[in-house]
């Protein structure tokens, strides 16, 4: 079980007014939760080493995953842009 540091953090009174509470609070947010995002990353990439990616039914696995999921979600951020 990981143990929880809370940090609390004072800003000027200038800011907030400028940007308010609440997009200063999201903006936190979003930036812990790419900080935990790119933590996982850096596991699984240090897991991938230790993966025989040669196996054919890890290649199988991950072929049909691209065609349910990546592909669709790859093609419509293209169309997006």
């Amino acid at each position: 079980m990981n143990t929880m540091i809370e940090f609390k953090v004072q800003v000027e009174e200038d800011i907030v007014k400028e940007y308010g509470k609440d997009t200063l609070e999201k903006y936190l947010q979003e930036y812990l939760s790419k900080a935990i995002l790119s933590l996982a990353a850096k596991e699984i990439l240090e897991d991938l080493k230790t993966i025989d990616i040669k196996e054919n039914s890890w290649l199988q696995a991950r072929e049909m995953a691209w065609n349910k999921y990546g592909k669709h979600h790859f093609i419509n951020v293209i169309a997006n842009v």
